[in-house]
């Protein structure tokens, strides 16, 4: 629709020559000009809000080109607003339970990552809470309302910002999918303590509710975020962490599957215990009772990671091993080294894996020792093994060899100027590079 109806409107309250004069007394005519160009307006600014509306996803106006403002934030619903009271209750538990680390190093690395994922998140306009707290416990849990805890123990763990980064995504789904509302909506832990009219006030503030009973809740609300919110919805929870990571385009999303293997191999290493009749003995359900089989979450961010194109490489979201190449001086000449490097809490473990020494088809020491650096590094990233690494005789040389592919080549004038056996060279690198992974291995916080 164009806006030419609201000249049309004028152009009928002109005078009309051809009839010898004014046609309406001027009074008359110029209230029907005001009243036509009220029209006009009437029918133009609703289909303007809609275009309005249409690109903004607002109410709001359009605003003038070079000018835009900020859009406000919602308001709070109903629900939200009963999120906040009850998460507050529950934080009050949490941080009498455990010390909160107000200084922790930790907190600016957290702001930026909850910086980058609250405006993917389906709730940007709530007020994040995040805190860590001081336990050696690998564990992370939130509350509603946007309450989020991070122990100093996961804090210690994690390897990487994107690892940081998964583990706030994978709270934060909780939080915005309202899987606590969920828990308390169907469990029988509330309805035995709180009636169900009482609880539906304290969900829906449809009236004044007893400040005891919101507490009540809260301290029900803590035990579920510690133990789970349940299986199906600790597997949302890794969906949609998967999501918010990809649509961050900052973090990595294959770290929501390398948290997921670490906890899964913490889980394994420990049997809960329970006391039945005095007696501590093994259960026999434990943590599996509110939470998924740990495989199955595994399989489930693989098979996610796999639909969404994204390249499984590990070692780019933990403490990488590294490949590296550089020139060394031995016996006053100048030779290439190739060392890996781990990197680990007490600092980093570095070994030298070959000192190349002699030129092979026109490439120097130090070019070999690059190339094999280079080579190395890509098949690190591809999830290369200790063990795929072989070593494969070639007339005089002996060949390092992974995945069907050359690493470097081990020749007699190497061995000659090292002053050894071509043999001795090669057992020397590959145990260097299993060295290597069993560094890496010890070093994953799980």
């Amino acid at each position: 629709m164009d806006r030419s109806s609201g000249l049309t409107v004028q152009r009928g309250l002109r005078s009309d020559p051809a009839a010898g004069g004014e046609r309406f007394p001027r009074v008359l005519r110029v209230w029907l000009l005001l009243a036509g160009l009220v029209v006009a307006v009437a029918w133009y600014a609703p289909g303007r809000a809609a275009a309005g509306q249409a690109a903004t996803g607002s109410d709001a106006p359009p605003q003038v080109s070079g000018a835009p403002a900020a859009q406000p934030a919602p308001e709070m619903t109903a629900e939200e607003k009963a999120d906040e009271a009850i998460g507050k209750s529950a934080a009050e538990v949490v941080e009498k339970k455990f010390k909160v680390v107000a200084d922790s190093p930790a907190l600016p690395r957290l702001a930026a990552v909850m910086a980058r994922l609250e405006p993917v998140s389906q709730k940007p306009h709530l007020t994040y809470k995040v805190k860590v707290v001081s336990t050696s416990e690998v564990n992370a849990f939130s509350l509603p309302g946007g309450y989020l805890y991070f122990t100093t123990g996961l804090i210690d763990a994690v390897e990487s910002d994107d690892e940081l980064a998964a583990v706030a995504a994978h709270e934060m789904a909780h939080i915005c999918l309202g899987h606590s509302r969920q828990l308390m909506a169907k469990s029988d832990r509330y309805s035995r303590v709180l009636t169900p009219l009482v609880l539906a006030a304290i969900l829906t503030q449809s009236r004044a509710v007893d400040p005891g009973a919101v507490m009540v809740v809260g301290s029900l609300v803590v035990e579920d975020a510690i133990n789970g919110y349940g299986r199906a919805a600790e597997l949302e929870a890794d969906h949609q962490a998967v999501l918010y990571l990809r649509d961050t385009k900052a973090y990595n999303p294959v770290a929501m599957l390398t948290v997921a293997e670490g906890l899964a191999h913490l889980e394994s290493q420990q049997v809960p215990i329970v006391r039945i009749e005095g007696r501590a003995v093994p259960a026999e359900a434990g943590v599996s009772q509110t939470h998924p089989d740990p495989q199955e979450r595994v399989a489930a961010i693989t098979r996610e990671l796999n639909e969404f194109g994204i390249p499984i490489e590990r070692r780019r979201v933990t403490k990488s091993l590294v490949a590296t190449a550089a020139t060394a001086q031995v016996s006053g000449r100048e030779v290439g080294e190739l060392r890996m490097t781990c990197s680990k809490g007490g600092g980093d473990w570095s070994a030298t894996v070959f000192q190349p020494a002699a030129t092979v088809e026109g490439s120097g020491p130090v070019t070999r020792a690059q190339r094999a650096a280079d080579l190395l590094n890509s098949l690190l990233l591809a999830n290369l093994q200790g063990l795929e690494i072989t070593t494969a005789p070639q007339d005089d040389q002996i060949l390092v060899q992974a995945r069907g592919q050359t690493l470097f080549s081990i020749t007699a004038e190497d061995a000659a100027f090292h002053q050894t056996t071509v043999e001795k060279l090669a057992d020397q690198a590959i145990q260097a590079l299993r060295q290597a992974f069993q560094e890496e291995r010890v070093s994953r916080w799980y």
